[in-house]
C-alpha cells in the first residue's frame, strides 16, 4: 500500500503518462510507414519503441500504485519484466545501427534504458520484501522520473527535432571543427 503523500504524485503521472502515449500515437499515425514501413530507418523503430516502453512502463506502475490494497512491490516487479524485454529487443536493430552508422547512439540508449528497468525490478523487489520502506518508493518515483526524460527525448527525436544536450552539443563542435580548413585555424592578422 503507498502512504497517502505520495497519492499526488502518482495520480498525476498516470494522467500524464497516458495523455503522451497518446499523443506518441497520434505522431506515429500521421505516417506510420516512416517509424515501421518497410523502408523505415533503424533509429525511428528504436527511438518510437524506446519511447513506448517508458511511457507505459510509467503509466501502468501510476495506475497501479492508486488501487488500494494491492500489493505494490510484486506489481512493479512484475511491469519491469517487459520493458527489460522491449529494451532487450533494441538489440535486434543493431545489424541496422551499424549500417546507419547509429551504433554508439543505439547502445547507448540500450544501456541506460536496461539500467533503469533492471534497478526498477531490484525496487519491486526490495518493496515487495518490505512494504513500508519509503526510501525504496522514493527512488522508484526518481527512476519514474529519468524514464520520463528517455520517453519525452526520444519521442522529441522521433518527432525529428534536433538532439539536445551537452553531448549532442560537445559532438556537433567536433564536427565543426573537423570541416575547418588549415586556413580556418590560423589566427586572423592585424591589419594595418
Amino acid at each position: 500500500m503507498i502512504p497517502a503523500q505520495f497519492d499526488s504524485f502518482l495520480a498525476t503521472s498516470a494522467t500524464v503518462s497516458s495523455a503522451l502515449i497518446g499523443l506518441l500515437f497520434v505522431s506515429i499515425s500521421i505516417a506510420p510507414e516512416r517509424v515501421f514501413g518497410p523502408t523505415s530507418d533503424a533509429a525511428r523503430q528504436a527511438q518510437a519503441l524506446s519511447a513506448f516502453s517508458a511511457l507505459a512502463n510509467i503509466f501502468f506502475i501510476s495506475i497501479a500504485s492508486l488501487i488500494p490494497k494491492v500489493p505494490f512491490g510484486p506489481v512493479v516487479t512484475v511491469i519491469a519484466i517487459p520493458s527489460t524485454l522491449q529494451t532487450l529487443g533494441l538489440l535486434l536493430l543493431l545489424p541496422h545501427w551499424r549500417a546507419q552508422g547509429a551504433v554508439r547512439r543505439g547502445l547507448v540508449l540500450f544501456l541506460v534504458s536496461l539500467l533503469i528497468y533492471g534497478y526498477e525490478f531490484a525496487i519491486g523487489i526490495r518493496i515487495w520484501i518490505a512494504p513500508s520502506d519509503t526510501g525504496a518508493l522514493v527512488a522508484l518515483l526518481e527512476l519514474l522520473l529519468g524514464a520520463y526524460a528517455i520517453g519525452l527525448g526520444r519521442a522529441w527525436e522521433l518527432l525529428g527535432a534536433p538532439r539536445l544536450g551537452w553531448f549532442g552539443l560537445l559532438t556537433a563542435a567536433v564536427r565543426r571543427e573537423r570541416r575547418r580548413t588549415p586556413e580556418d585555424r590560423q589566427p586572423p592578422t592585424a591589419k594595418l
